[in-house]
């Protein structure tokens, strides 16, 4: 049982592992329903996009992914090319910082 239980964390911390956060600056929206969904819409359907999330106050799109399938990078120039927006990854966050189990 005590295996059992330090297997299940290891691959649980494997799986969780893999997911990067990015905040991403996206300049261009006029209003929150409207624009904000569309580029939600846009990003969670890029492969390995687990996650969006809109700031209209700020302009910043919070994304979280599977690093192994797709980067910031890779999001932003999907954004800018489906769009009439100008992204940009934040500079300063800890985009590459990893999500841990607490």
């Amino acid at each position: 049982m005590k295996y059992a239980i330090i297997l299940s964390s290891l691959l649980t911390s494997f799986v969780i592992a893999k997911e990067n956060t990015s905040q991403i600056k996206v300049d261009g929206m006029v209003c929150s329903y409207s624009c904000g969904g569309k580029v939600t819409n846009i990003v969670q359907k890029i492969d390995g996009v687990k996650d969006c999330s809109i700031d209209f106050k700020t302009g910043i799109a919070t994304v979280v992914y599977d690093d192994k399938k797709v980067d910031d990078k890779m999001i932003v120039n999907n954004l800018i090319k489906n769009t009439s927006y100008k992204a940009k990854v934040m500079e300063g966050c800890d985009s590459k910082k990893k999500l841990e189990k607490i």
